[in-house]
């Protein structure tokens, strides 16, 4: 049965699945950002070790090495706040379409509840007309 509530609950579900959408690529944003930071710090311990054995200054590479952690490690931040908020933000969205939701459904069970009521009503009737129709043929047999 159709509400009016419709359009805004396929609205209200296209925000909840673009909200999925976007929270599964902050995911892959975040795991991705750990990922390369754990990579960068296993390669830092590996120059580490690597900058004892050989003659020459390794400072610089280091310094740059570690520049491009913090890079790293500000930009997760940076992604898992984003990835919260978006988390939020479906969870509002997905609180509006529960209720919209709610709301198309109460609309349906007041529309059903209503349908029955008349079907009751048109039943009392025919039921009233033939206790009439049969109490005058009644009336009619004994006068």
């Amino acid at each position: 049965m159709k509400t009016p509530y419709d359009t805004a609950l396929r609205m209200q579900q296209r925000d909840v699945d673009a909200a999925k959408v976007a929270i599964a690529a902050a995911a892959e944003r975040v795991a991705a950002l750990e990922q390369e930071a754990g990579a960068l710090a296993e390669r830092a311990r590996e120059e580490r070790v690597l900058a004892h054995a050989l003659p020459f200054d390794s400072d610089l590479w280091l310094a740059r090495a570690k520049h491009q952690q913090a890079r790293v490690a500000a930009e997760a931040e940076a992604a898992r706040g984003r990835l919260a908020q978006l988390r939020e933000q479906a969870q509002e969205a997905f609180g509006r379409l529960r209720a919209i939701e709610t709301a198309a459904q109460r609309y349906r069970d007041e529309q059903a509840r209503a349908l029955e009521a008349a079907e009751q009503a048109a039943i009392d009737d025919i039921a009233a007309a033939r206790f009439l129709h049969d109490r005058k043929r009644m009336m009619v047999k004994a006068g």
